[in-house]
Formats: C-alpha cells, structure tokens, sequence
C-alpha cells in the first residue's frame, strides 16, 4: 500500500504565464502535472500527495481550465509555451513531467519543443494519436449538434455536483467518488473555451515526431479506458524510442483517480530511476 500523506498544497496564481498551480513539497527537483481537457488540477490531488515528500510537486491548470483564463490558447503549442513560461517563471530548469490526455499532448509538445527542460516523461492514456481516436471522442465537435451538447453535458454535471452534495446515499459509494469530484469542477468550464481547446487538440498529431522523444518515457494506460484506449497508449509507447508501457487493470480514462495505488506505485518507480537510479530526493 502506497503511504500517501495527508497535505495542504499551497494554491496560486502565476502571473507571468497566467496559470493557476498547487505545489507541495520541497527539493531541487520538480515534477510537473498536466491534466486532460475538461479536467483540472484537481485530479492530482492524492498523486501530488504521494510524490511530494520526493519533489517539489506542481499541478497545473490548463489555459481554459480551472482558474487558468485561456487568454487565446487554443494549440497544444499554446498551452505547452505557458507551460514552459511557467517553469521559467518559478526558476525551474529542469523537469519530471506527467501528462494525462490533453496533458499528454502538451507533455510531449512541451519536451519536443523545450528538450533541454525535460529530464523524464510520464504519460497516462495521451491523446497523441488523435487520427486513431474513437469517432465519438470527436462528438462535441459536430458542427450541428456539438455546440449543444457541450453545453447540456456542463449543465449536467451541475446537476451531479448538486444531487452529491446533498443526498447522502451517494456519498457512501467511494467507486464513483472521484467522478463526481471532476464534474464539480468540469461544471465552472466555460464552453467556447473547451471547444476551441478540443479543436486545437484533434488538430495536433504526434504520430510522425515521437521518434524525435528522447528522454526517458513511460505510459501508462487503464485497460478499461474507451477514450484513449490501451491499443493507442501501446502504439505511444512503441513509437518513443526505449519506452516503458504499463497497463493498470481496472482503471478507465482515469487511472491516478479510478485506481490511485496502483498508479503512484508505477509512477514512483519510474521517477525514482530518475538521474541514474539517485530518485527524485533533493
């Protein structure tokens, strides 16, 4: 059983790259989380805990996402450069870096584009191979029924946000825990901005440069996962010269919130071969 502290992350606001962050822990090194479209920095909460007496440990929130404003992002290019602005920013020189979906996109654009500030990658269920994702993942795109149903799926979760918080029958259902705690901060999304942000994701392939990856790699993938599904992250991983593919069974798009042990176990291992086997420790 992973020991995983109970902590307080510190919450604030970058101005120089205009995100949103929690960061825990101490140390020389840093680790950096990228969530999915949709999310927010909130679905790091028990893997911040986990890794941060090993690391100074930020979470992010992505332009249009949480309280980060979009501020015209709308590439994946865009995100991994505010990004990049706020490791500049924090003095950060060198980077763990975990990326879940979208996350996933902007961590490989961001250690393609800024190699030097990347030292180890992790990537669970990304959304690199956009071409071969299901057709459905593309629904809220439709140029006749998409618009609507974004907006319906928000005002959905406001519902679920709603109903969770006061009919006490769900509350004892620690399976679905995790996925009411999304919807509660998917519901405060604005949707244009999420539009725009998908647009730009399906926009952006990875396919024929992850051969230019050269740092360490690990993907990590749920076999339940019907967003990104394990075939794709296995293609990631075969594609990224020396990397490490890992499958966590029971798991669905969401592996560090559907199974958390078993998700910070391999995620531990893998950064603790960071530096030649030194671990994350300062």
């Amino acid at each position: 059983m992973i020991d995983t502290p109970s902590i307080s992350p510190t919450e604030s606001f970058c101005d120089a790259s205009r995100l949103c962050y929690s960061v825990a822990g101490a140390g020389k090194r840093a680790v950096v989380l990228l969530h999915g479209w949709g999310d927010t920095k909130e679905i790091w909460r028990s893997t911040l805990a986990a890794l941060a007496s090993r690391a100074r440990v930020f979470a992010l929130d992505l332009p249009g996402h949480g309280g980060s404003p979009r501020d015209g992002a709308e590439r994946m290019q865009h995100v991994a450069a505010r990004a990049a602005a706020f490791c500049d920013a924090q003095g950060i020189d060198r980077i763990g870096l975990v990326g879940h979906s979208m996350g996933g996109n902007v961590a490989l654009e961001l250690t393609l584009t800024h190699p030097h500030l990347v030292e180890r990658l992790a990537l669970a269920a990304p959304a690199a191979l956009v071409s071969a994702m299901p057709p459905y993942t593309r629904f809220y795109l439709h140029n006749r029924y998409g618009w609507a149903a974004l907006r319906a799926s928000l005002f959905f979760y406001r519902g679920i946000d709603a109903l969770s918080r006061h009919w006490r029958p769900i509350a004892g259902l620690e399976r679905i825990l995790p996925g009411l705690r999304r919807s509660a901060y998917a519901k405060r999304h604005d949707p244009e901005g999420l539009r725009r942000l998908l647009t730009g994701l399906f926009a952006n392939s990875l396919e024929d440069r992850l051969d230019q990856v050269r740092v360490p790699t690990l993907v990590i993938s749920g076999n339940l996962d019907v967003i990104a599904p394990a075939k794709l992250s296995r293609r990631v991983a075969s594609a990224i010269p020396g990397a490490q593919f890992i499958l966590i069974r029971g798991a669905l798009h969401h592996p560090m919130d559907e199974q958390p042990e078993a998700f910070q176990r391999v995620l531990l291992e893998f950064l603790d071969r960071w530096a030649g086997g030194s671990g994350v420790h300062a």
